[in-house]
């Protein structure tokens, strides 16, 4: 679809405006990375450290899946936009399309509510607001029985993680193999931002860097033996 709207078969300012397809572009690619670096790109962009967040154990990854509005709010179903599970815990992803006050607490506290309803304690859960924040502080959801921190983070720092492994990536490898697979991937990321209207070009973002990915962890991130496995 992202070639579609680069080449103008389809509608860019159709295309631009749609939360769920922006949600669709960049987790369904960061999905195809190794788990270890869709791992560090999205604990990197987090404004707060999440405690136990560990997205190498990833079992399994939803998008808007369909919960019971039993005991919240809603008339008929709560639905977030991406819910992964792990070994140890389960991960709410709710994102927006732009990056300020868009997120609604209500609706935060209607999904914890939701998925313990349909998954009761099983699991740690995390919550992480993406986009459309009125603040960048972690703060919690408060229920009778349990309270969810919500994280926080933002667009334009997952793009900018992507770009700074990205970069690490083309100055440190000969792309052939499995390399030249990771960086098509992360290329099409940045694309995907491109089409939504952020701003994916180099500007002081080469000059002033982000704290960095090392050589030896993106080492650690790729099974240079099998790129099946990235994918699995």
């Amino acid at each position: 679809m992202i070639y579609a709207v680069k080449h103008n078969k389809v509608d860019r300012n159709q295309f631009k405006l749609n939360e769920d397809s922006l949600t669709s572009s960049v987790f369904e690619r960061l999905r195809y990375l190794p788990k270890e670096m869709f791992h560090h790109i999205l604990e990197k962009a987090l404004y707060d450290t999440i405690p136990g967040l560990d997205l190498t154990s990833m079992e399994s990854v939803e998008y808007w899946p369909n919960w019971s509005a039993e005991e919240t709010s809603n008339s008929n179903h709560v639905q977030p936009d991406v819910f992964i599970r792990t070994r140890k815990s389960d991960i709410i992803i709710e994102t927006k399309r732009y990056d300020i006050k868009q997120q609604d607490p209500f609706q935060w506290k209607n999904q914890v509510i939701a998925y313990h309803t349909e998954y009761g304690e099983e699991k740690e859960l995390i919550y992480i607001a993406l986009g459309g924040l009125n603040s960048n502080k972690t703060e919690p959801v408060l229920h009778d029985y349990y309270t969810t921190k919500i994280y926080k983070c933002k667009w334009r720092r997952i793009l900018h993680v992507v770009k700074e492994v990205l970069y690490r990536l083309e100055s440190s490898y000969d792309l052939t193999y499995n390399h030249t697979a990771i960086h098509n991937i992360l290329s099409d990321i940045v694309l995907s931002f491109g089409m939504y209207g952020f701003f994916t070009g180099e500007w002081l973002e080469r000059f002033i860097k982000p704290e960095s990915i090392s050589i030896s962890n993106l080492n650690r991130m790729q099974d240079i033996n099998n790129i099946s496995e990235w994918k699995n």
